[in-house]
């Protein structure tokens, strides 16, 4: 046999070992995807970057070290104060259709649905699916982050002389922690219920899942599941669920803005199927009955509003590619059959910035079905909350221009919007280094916008409110109060601030 004929015979065998190669190589890359899809796969991107943690965890120790005085009386008022914590992850979420039918019928239940606001009952869900959660019992919720924190149920209001029980409901205060979305607590709220609860104000500080046990979709799904649980549940516990106002601060913000600006979509997604009559409504992104406008507003507070642009700037603060993609649910960083578009579009679908914009192109849909004419009077605003967005001037962790471009795009909206700046302030001074010496500037503006926000139009002032009909008597926020002292030593807040690793 010439060797032109043994070539030629043993060249279909490499073309077939080439063939399947190529195959095994894409069959690793999908199991390496799949696996860094997964909640051992998010584990392990935060791994690799122990080093760039152990810096700031060093950073943050010494940090905690210098407010250790403050932080004795935190954790002591946190296990001691009239705080109440209740179990929000216990039954399902209907959608409109379904909630009427189990007002008539109490024993008729849908199968499969989401888990939310609890009566008591615990069953199981799937969300674990679609946020990468290994499912887990939820008939004993002793270690799920499904609760929720309510302070001042118990504590007397400044003018509990009303006899009128509708009057004696108060106004309440939601907040969401930050955390990076890897270390929020509940905890972290006590200073802000600290300030408000002896005002006559509820506050409400849910936990939620953290990344690596989920993403961020799992984090805005147990958001949006403790504000239903409000909605459904405060006034058991003394509060008005029509005076509820939304805050939240650094990752807490973000989320929150999400769950506001998909309601505020959804709303504006089925007005517009009402009005082409078609026999479907679109599917929700949020499987929560309440509407965007039972929430009276929304305080914003060092928000990471864009996520596109603050990509840079998550990895210069120790997220990499690979863990932001993780935390944001996109695919790998080093994932060459995604492009660039692609891993784009992931960070925009989680962006309170993108998803007002893609509000506003709903609205200009529905105006084209009412021939540019605002049929039946509805505009944009009608869809939002009010916002607030305060911001540190002197802030590192989310960059002041962040905030100007939100507030530029709200404007340009015209969603009414208040904005507050805090000179020399840094990421976390509202919520730990200035209250800590003293400054109560951030509460006292909270209280001030729940104040006017909770009451009707025609009278709001601070001294006397008014809200359905009702007229409401609340005391000024007054910073001599017994638990508004100092509880560090300013030298120490000083020391703190320079360590400060956010």
């Amino acid at each position: 046999m010439s060797l032109h004929n043994l070539h030629r015979r043993s060249s279909p065998p490499q073309r077939s070992t080439q063939q399947t190669e190529k195959k095994q190589n894409r069959r690793s890359q999908l199991r390496k995807q799949k696996y860094k899809s997964t909640r051992r796969g998010r584990i392990w991107d935060l791994l690799r970057h122990i080093p760039t943690f152990a810096i700031r965890a060093l950073r943050l120790l010494a940090f905690v070290v210098c407010l250790l005085p403050a932080f004795i009386v935190f954790v002591w008022h946190y296990l001691t104060c009239d705080r109440i914590a209740v179990y929000y992850g216990g039954s399902r979420l209907y959608s409109a259709e379904e909630k009427n039918e189990h007002d008539n019928d109490k024993d008729s239940v849908s199968s499969g649905k989401t888990l939310v606001s609890t009566d008591g009952e615990k069953v199981d869900d799937s969300n674990g699916a679609s946020n990468g959660e290994k499912s887990y019992n939820r008939n004993d919720p002793f270690f799920s982050r499904h609760y929720l924190d309510i302070y001042g149920s118990k504590t007397p209001s400044p003018e509990q002389m009303n006899i009128d029980e509708a009057a004696n409901k108060k106004p309440v205060v939601i907040f969401l922690t930050g955390g990076a979305w890897i270390i929020g607590y509940k905890m972290w709220g006590t200073l802000l219920a600290r300030a408000l609860a002896p005002f006559g104000i509820i506050c409400i500080v849910p936990d939620y899942r953290n990344f690596p046990r989920v993403n961020i979709e799992g984090m805005v799904q147990d958001v949006d599941m403790s504000i239903q649980w409000v909605v459904d549940h405060v006034e058991e516990y003394g509060g008005d669920k029509d005076r509820v106002v939304l805050v939240g601060q650094s990752a807490g913000a973000h989320i929150g803005g999400v769950v506001v600006a998909m309601k505020a979509w959804d709303w504006l997604r089925k007005e517009r199927s009402a009005r082409e009559s078609t026999a479907d409504f679109p599917i929700p992104h949020l499987k929560s009955t309440y509407t965007p406008r039972q929430i009276c507003g929304f305080i914003s507070t060092s928000s990471p509003d864009n996520l596109v642009t603050m990509r840079p700037v998550f990895h210069h603060h120790g997220l990499s590619a690979s863990v932001q993609n993780s935390i944001f649910g996109g695919a790998p960083s080093d994932d060459r059959n995604c492009t660039a578009r692609e891993e784009e579009d992931v960070f925009e679908k989680w962006s309170p910035y993108h998803l007002i914009l893609k509000s506003q192109m709903e609205y200009a849909k529905l105006l084209e079905l009412d021939d540019g004419n605002r049929g039946d009077g509805i505009e944009l605003k009608d869809a939002f909350p009010r916002f607030c967005v305060i911001h540190g001037t002197a802030d590192k962790t989310v960059p002041l221009s962040e905030a100007k471009e939100f507030i530029l795009l709200l404007s340009k909206l015209q969603i009414p919007t208040e904005v507050k700046l805090y000179k020399e302030w840094s990421h976390t001074d509202p919520i730990l280094e200035a209250p800590m010496c003293g400054d109560h500037t951030y509460h006292r503006d909270i209280y001030d916008l729940v104040c006017v926000w909770t009451a009707s139009n025609s009278f709001s002032n601070i001294n006397g409110l008014r809200s359905n009909g009702v007229n409401r008597s609340i005391t000024k926020f007054d910073e001599s109060h017994t638990l508004l002292k100092p509880i560090c030593p300013s030298a120490l807040v000083d020391a703190a601030r320079f360590c400060n690793p956010f």
